[in-house]
């Protein structure tokens, strides 16, 4: 029976990462189970056009060993795309190039096993331990002992119950966009609800075909949000540092009690639209609204939709609140996008840790510490890792894929037992806490 120092438990971008880097020390031996047949990543929002919201540095490996073989440089030298990326002069590499580099990467790795869904996670106090329970592709039962597990199970899409309704008309979310895309050209009247970058990119790639004839033909497309506007994501350069192991280490300095109404009041530094989708969309709404044409989209904040149901003729209606006037309305529509965010999707077997092994929060969520630790109850080495906790642990950077490779650097750190990642130095020009004395600076310095 093999034991392995490490099993990861879903491979997204950030198990997938630790898999790579892992990788590199023949000294770790782990393994990382996948449900899905193959690495996938977002394909519902592979769209012409869209790309990655982060630059290209933040591939699985680069930020902690720019070196890697499995980087995205090295993978434009495998496929012969130096120089045509070399040309290409963007950081922000198309989403779908992403989604074929990390299945390229997960290709090579001989610890990925994909179809296998795990039904079971023990945790053995004599041997201090954990076994892991699956089913294979087939079927078949396979078990696995682990000193450590590293959950990257990722998110689910989330659906608000008004949109769970029984229809025939097309009312899904958005992460399912691009495999129902079809179902959208029957419909005259589209309405897309939701304000972030999924929403604007649903929008743009239906109004993209929305022609001044099929408008004059009477259809349309609505964009509807409960915010209070159609708001870009924060993106300045000192704005991004947000997004690194100096801001994330701050946040986990301060009360556990203060972090989630600070992160409530942050949604723009990682909900918001790029500015060049609110580009395109304005662009598309001024040239088709030359000599006082209707556009064909409509867009409508500070409503919350409250209710969905269907008509006697086969549509939809959507009852809408305007937050600030306190009045309601509806409107009808042919089919409905929710672009309704993602919510973490824990298994059932983490339930079973919860009471025999990890704290958890008087709210019932795990506690995590910064080294990425899941807390336990009782002593002992075995760890759980957590990969993309909610952002209440780590701040808003815990889902950026700029920090994954950072955190596994610390994940591996930990099974190495000696610092090979350089973890500890200062990444920022900004300091998120108390400004330090001169001296403390010049100390740094040297």
């Amino acid at each position: 029976m093999i034991h392995y120092d490490l099993a990861g438990i879903g491979i997204g971008p950030f198990n997938l990462g630790l898999a790579a880097l892992m990788s590199s020390h023949a000294a770790l031996n782990g393994v990382f189970l996948e449900r899905k047949p193959a690495f996938r990543w977002h394909e519902g929002m592979i769209l012409p056009g869209t790309t990655l919201q982060v630059p290209f540095m933040a591939d699985l490996v680069t930020m902690a060993d720019p070196t890697h073989p499995l980087s995205f440089l090295n993978y434009l030298a495998v496929h012969d795309r130096l120089y045509k990326f070399y040309f290409y002069e963007n950081f922000m590499i198309p989403r779908e190039e992403y989604d074929h580099y990390c299945r390229w990467a997960s290709q090579r790795l001989s610890s990925c096993r994909f179809g296998e869904e795990v039904k079971h996670v023990d945790y053995d106090a004599n041997n201090d331990v954990f076994t892991i329970e699956s089913h294979g592709p087939a079927g078949q039962p396979h078990r696995y002992h682990a000193r450590h597990i590293a959950v990257g199970i990722g998110t689910a899409p989330w659906l608000p119950e008004w949109a769970k309704i029984k229809t025939n008309a097309p009312v899904f979310h958005s992460a399912e966009f691009a495999n129902r895309r079809g179902e959208l050209g029957k419909r005259r009247r589209i309405t897309v609800i939701g304000s972030g970058q999924s929403a604007a990119e649903c929008v743009l790639s239906i109004f993209n075909e929305l022609t001044p004839e099929l408008v004059a033909a009477g259809a349309s497309l609505q964009w509807i949000t409960r915010s209070p506007g159609f708001f870009p994501m924060e993106y300045s350069k000192l704005g991004l540092e947000y997004f690194t192991p100096d801001y994330m280490r701050h946040f986990h300095d301060i009360a556990p009690e203060a972090r989630r109404s600070i992160v409530a009041n942050q949604g723009l530094l990682y909900k918001g639209i790029s500015f060049g989708t609110i580009g395109q969309i304005f662009d598309l709404l001024y040239e088709r609204s030359v000599g006082g044409r209707d556009p064909g989209l409509s867009l409508v904040s500070n409503c919350a939709v409250e209710t969905l149901e269907t008509t006697t003729a086969g549509s939809l209606r959507l009852g809408l609140h305007h937050r600030h006037l306190d009045q309601r309305t509806t409107v009808e529509t042919d089919a409905v996008i929710a672009a309704t965010g993602y919510r973490h999707a824990w298994p059932s077997w983490i339930e079973g840790l919860k009471q025999d092994l990890l704290q958890t929060c008087d709210r019932g969520d795990l506690i995590v510490d910064a080294d990425f630790r899941a807390k336990r109850r009782t002593q002992g080495k075995a760890n759980v890792f957590i990969q993309n906790a909610e952002t209440f642990h780590h701040g808003v950077g815990a889902p950026d894929l700029g920090l994954g490779a950072f955190r596994n650097a610390v994940i591996l750190n930990q099974l190495l037992g000696r610092a090979h990642y350089r973890v500890d130095t200062s990444m920022s020009f900004q300091n998120f806490g108390l400004p330090a004395q001169k001296g403390d600076l010049y100390a740094q310095a040297s």
